[in-house]
Protein backbone atom coordinates (compact mmCIF):
# COMPACT_ATOMS: atom_id res chain seq x y z
CA UNK A 1 0.00 0.00 0.00
CA UNK A 2 2.74 2.38 0.92
CA UNK A 3 4.38 1.66 -2.26
CA UNK A 4 1.41 2.86 -4.13
CA UNK A 5 0.83 5.94 -2.51
CA UNK A 6 5.13 6.29 -2.61
CA UNK A 7 5.14 6.04 -6.31
CA UNK A 8 1.29 7.88 -7.54
CA UNK A 9 3.20 10.46 -5.11
CA UNK A 10 6.27 10.58 -7.38
CA UNK A 11 4.41 10.90 -10.27
CA UNK A 12 3.52 14.06 -9.35
CA UNK A 13 7.18 15.16 -9.82
CA UNK A 14 7.53 14.55 -13.21
CA UNK A 15 9.37 16.93 -15.96
CA UNK A 16 10.97 17.13 -19.30
CA UNK A 17 13.19 19.89 -19.04
CA UNK A 18 16.48 21.53 -20.70
CA UNK A 19 19.56 23.80 -19.27
CA UNK A 20 19.61 22.34 -15.42
CA UNK A 21 23.25 22.40 -15.37
CA UNK A 22 25.09 18.67 -16.14
CA UNK A 23 22.45 15.68 -17.27
CA UNK A 24 22.64 11.80 -16.86
CA UNK A 25 20.52 10.23 -18.81
CA UNK A 26 17.95 6.80 -18.46
CA UNK A 27 14.95 5.88 -20.11
CA UNK A 28 12.83 6.93 -17.27
CA UNK A 29 14.76 9.65 -15.75
CA UNK A 30 16.82 12.20 -16.33
CA UNK A 31 19.16 13.52 -13.26
CA UNK A 32 20.74 16.88 -13.15
CA UNK A 33 23.47 17.93 -11.56
CA UNK A 34 25.41 21.32 -11.27
CA UNK A 35 29.13 20.22 -10.36
CA UNK A 36 30.86 17.73 -12.87
CA UNK A 37 32.31 16.19 -9.43
CA UNK A 38 29.00 15.29 -8.13
CA UNK A 39 28.71 12.95 -11.00
CA UNK A 40 28.48 9.67 -9.44
CA UNK A 41 26.66 10.74 -6.95
CA UNK A 42 23.74 11.72 -9.58
CA UNK A 43 24.23 8.60 -11.27
CA UNK A 44 23.71 6.41 -8.06
CA UNK A 45 20.46 8.80 -7.07
CA UNK A 46 19.18 7.69 -11.02
CA UNK A 47 19.52 4.21 -10.16
CA UNK A 48 18.29 4.08 -6.95
CA UNK A 49 15.13 5.83 -8.49
CA UNK A 50 14.79 3.13 -10.99
CA UNK A 51 15.81 0.61 -8.37
CA UNK A 52 12.96 1.72 -5.71
CA UNK A 53 10.38 1.64 -8.62
CA UNK A 54 9.93 5.31 -8.42
CA UNK A 55 9.65 6.05 -12.03
CA UNK A 56 6.52 5.41 -14.27
CA UNK A 57 5.15 6.11 -17.75
CA UNK A 58 6.18 9.71 -18.14
CA UNK A 59 10.04 10.32 -18.05
CA UNK A 60 10.95 12.04 -14.60
CA UNK A 61 13.64 14.81 -14.65
CA UNK A 62 15.18 15.35 -10.92
CA UNK A 63 18.19 17.73 -10.11
CA UNK A 64 20.77 17.68 -7.43
CA UNK A 65 21.79 20.33 -5.75
CA UNK A 66 23.98 21.07 -2.95
CA UNK A 67 25.51 23.79 -0.37
CA UNK A 68 27.39 23.83 2.83
CA UNK A 69 25.60 21.51 4.66
CA UNK A 70 22.83 19.20 2.49
CA UNK A 71 22.49 17.55 -0.63
CA UNK A 72 19.15 18.81 -2.12
CA UNK A 73 16.75 16.52 -4.15
CA UNK A 74 14.57 18.25 -6.08
CA UNK A 75 11.46 16.76 -7.49
CA UNK A 76 9.25 18.68 -9.89
CA UNK A 77 5.59 18.85 -9.00
CA UNK A 78 2.53 19.17 -11.71
CA UNK A 79 0.05 20.17 -9.25
CA UNK A 80 -1.40 23.23 -8.43
CA UNK A 81 -2.44 22.97 -5.11
CA UNK A 82 -0.63 24.74 -2.25
CA UNK A 83 2.07 22.01 -0.75
CA UNK A 84 1.88 23.39 2.66
CA UNK A 85 -0.72 21.22 3.22
CA UNK A 86 0.84 18.26 1.99
CA UNK A 87 -1.11 15.40 3.98
CA UNK A 88 0.98 14.19 6.70
CA UNK A 89 1.01 10.33 5.49
CA UNK A 90 2.55 11.39 2.15
CA UNK A 91 5.42 13.74 3.81
CA UNK A 92 6.24 10.92 6.19
CA UNK A 93 6.83 8.84 3.02
CA UNK A 94 8.67 11.59 1.24
CA UNK A 95 10.90 11.79 4.70
CA UNK A 96 10.91 7.72 4.98
CA UNK A 97 12.62 8.20 0.96
CA UNK A 98 15.01 10.91 2.38
CA UNK A 99 16.30 9.08 4.94
CA UNK A 100 16.79 5.89 2.93
CA UNK A 101 18.61 7.91 0.48
CA UNK A 102 20.80 9.00 2.85
CA UNK A 103 21.93 6.17 4.33
CA UNK A 104 22.30 4.54 0.87
CA UNK A 105 23.76 7.28 -1.39
CA UNK A 106 24.88 9.64 0.79
CA UNK A 107 26.15 7.03 3.66
CA UNK A 108 25.38 9.70 6.12
CA UNK A 109 28.14 11.68 5.09
CA UNK A 110 26.48 14.57 4.13
CA UNK A 111 22.83 14.21 3.99
CA UNK A 112 19.98 15.07 1.32
CA UNK A 113 16.81 16.87 1.82
CA UNK A 114 13.76 16.88 -0.70
CA UNK A 115 12.56 19.77 -1.90
CA UNK A 116 9.34 20.17 -4.11
CA UNK A 117 10.23 22.74 -6.98
CA UNK A 118 7.96 24.59 -10.31
CA UNK A 119 9.08 23.20 -13.95
CA UNK A 120 12.32 25.46 -13.53
CA UNK A 121 13.43 23.82 -10.36
CA UNK A 122 12.34 26.62 -8.37
CA UNK A 123 11.64 25.79 -4.67
CA UNK A 124 8.25 25.47 -3.57
CA UNK A 125 8.49 23.47 -0.47
CA UNK A 126 11.07 21.75 1.65
CA UNK A 127 9.56 18.50 3.39
CA UNK A 128 12.12 19.06 6.60
CA UNK A 129 10.45 22.77 7.19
Amino acid sequence: MNRIVLFSLILLFSACSQGFGNKLEHESIDVYFEFKNDEMIAEELGKFWIKEELTGSVKQSIRLTKDNDFYYIQLITNEKTDLNELPIPERKLLLDLQHKMDSIIFNDEKRCQIVICNNEFEPLYNINQ
